[in-house]
């Protein structure tokens, strides 16, 4: 990924309610809300409507691209496909929410938040995947460092 791309895109931060979404997340995840908007960027380009479709039963929605098949764990919260579609901050503490999952099983490192995207599984190809995909939220995270 080339990182002037970036910095160009990263120059239309987001500002007002959906800036603090990121920050409110952030604060009662631990997690820093840079972070979560590399990972946001990266998912969705900052789409509220981004839909990333698989098949009919896989599919991902929303700016932190929520994977349908975690939608079964999250209505034991009461959070259904339409809350992740309609309301931009519970997508988004969603996304801080299981990202904070991955830190809590692999610490906060690069190596959790490729899992994110990637999984957990413990084989060569998803090693790659989650590799690949830290280096690209990395990249986007360094270009929002140098844009504040």
């Amino acid at each position: 990924m080339n990182i002037r791309p970036v910095l160009l895109l990263v120059s239309v931060l987001p500002f007002g309610v959906m800036a603090d979404c990121y920050e409110l997340a952030g604060r009662d995840f631990k997690i820093e809300s840079d972070l979560l908007l590399a990972v946001s960027f990266r998912e969705s380009t900052w789409r509220d409507n981004a839909l990333n479709y698989v098949s009919p039963d896989s599919y991902a929605i929303g700016r932190m691209q929520i994977h349908s098949q975690n939608f079964n764990h999250l209505s034991q919260f009461g959070i259904t496909p339409e809350h992740l579609k309609n309301d931009v901050c519970m997508n988004i503490y969603t996304g801080a929410y299981y990202l904070a999952i991955a830190f809590k099983r692999w610490g906060y490192s690069w190596w959790a938040v490729g899992a994110y995207n990637a999984g957990f599984k413990n084989d060569t190809e998803q090693e790659k995947k989650r590799m690949k995909y830290a280096g690209e939220v990395r990249e986007i995270y360094e270009g929002i460092k140098v844009k504040r």
